[in-house]
């Protein structure tokens, strides 16, 4: 038996074929491969199907997709932990979940006669890495690292969806072989919702108030960016601001200040140069208020989510543009 549990679908399947092909090394032969949904699927008819012979007696592979909702239902469950007492030699059962899998006690029993495979997707760091890789062995492609990581920055870190833009963007990129540049990712690959919501942070940046509050509504009307990311993408930036002004203030360089930060684009300078004309003090307060609000939008005390959020975004984007002023 083996459970295939985590939220990477593209994991899931990579696994589920090497599943598949360390069988047929093993037994001379393909298995014979059997699917079922976790949601419609009796206990008998599975263990029917596990336990039963076929006329060519080769070895079964039968796959559970779905198989958190399968079991859910407590003599489902209990009927697969006994199954783990005694599993069958001509058969190996794999159980397939992607949601909200609660069952510690057949998860060990699970792990006792075979094996659970975390397929959970990698940190930003590692799926850029693997963007890298994965370009020039079945895409044809170079990526360089920065390009990678913007592509990570777009989609997110979803083997699936990565590995599905890398093959239009090695079809559209130039050269031979193909190379990736990070134009080409930014002209191609759309944002998600959740980058998008970043982008309040440079327009906050440019100072200018009304701008500022007629972008966050196009991101919240038109885009539908959630209150929560808009939220927490001002608090990064008064994040930033303090950290920065802190740094500054200790003597610190800029061009340490900004790799500490992880500063990167256009909104290096606009961050430095506003952290240094706030000074410390002003910015932890700048900080605290946009900590204090969002709170309040959390625990439903803001009232009015989109004038709390617009005042927050309007006092930013006046310490950002205000001239200097001693601290």
């Amino acid at each position: 038996m083996i459970l295939l549990k985590g939220a990477e679908s593209y994991l899931q399947s990579q696994y589920l074929r090497m599943i598949s092909e360390g069988l047929e090394q093993a037994h001379g032969e393909p298995a014979t491969r059997f699917e079922f949904e976790g949601q419609g699927t009796t206990l008998a008819t599975l263990l029917d199907e596990l336990r039963s012979y076929g006329l060519m007696q080769t070895h079964k592979l039968v796959v559970v997709d779905g198989a958190e909702q399968f079991v859910k239902k407590e003599s489902h469950r209990r009927g697969l932990e006994s199954y783990t007492g005694s599993p069958m030699d001509e058969a190996t059962l794999v159980l397939r979940t992607t949601g909200d899998w609660r069952a510690p006690k057949l998860e060990k029993g699970i792990a006792a006669c075979g094996a659970v495979v975390a397929c959970e997707p990698p940190d930003p760091g590692t799926a850029a890495a693997w963007c890298v890789g994965r370009a020039e062995k079945a895409h044809g492609a170079v990526i360089p690292r920065d390009a990678a990581t913007r592509l990570v920055d777009r989609v997110g870190p979803s083997l699936a969806r990565l590995d599905a833009e890398l093959g239009k963007l090695a079809v559209a990129a130039d050269g031979d072989p193909p190379r990736i540049e990070v134009a080409l990712v930014e002209s191609m690959v759309p944002p998600s919702r959740e980058e998008q919501g970043w982008i309040i942070q440079s327009v906050v940046l440019t100072g200018d108030r009304g701008r500022t509050v007629r972008v966050l509504r196009e991101l919240k009307d038109v885009s539908r960016v959630p209150d929560q990311v808009l939220s927490w993408a001002l608090v990064d930036l008064g994040r930033k601001l303090h950290e920065a002004a802190r740094q500054i203030d200790a003597g610190v360089g800029e061009s340490a200040v900004g790799k500490s930060l992880r500063l990167w684009g256009p909104d290096t300078g606009p961050v430095l140069q506003t952290a240094r004309r706030l000074g410390g003090r002003r910015a932890a307060r700048l900080f605290d208020l946009a900590l204090e609000t969002d709170v309040a939008l959390k625990t439903g005390r803001s009232g009015d989510a989109t004038r709390t959020l617009e005042g927050l975004a309007v006092m930013l984007a006046e310490a950002c543009g205000r001239s200097a002023s001693p601290r």
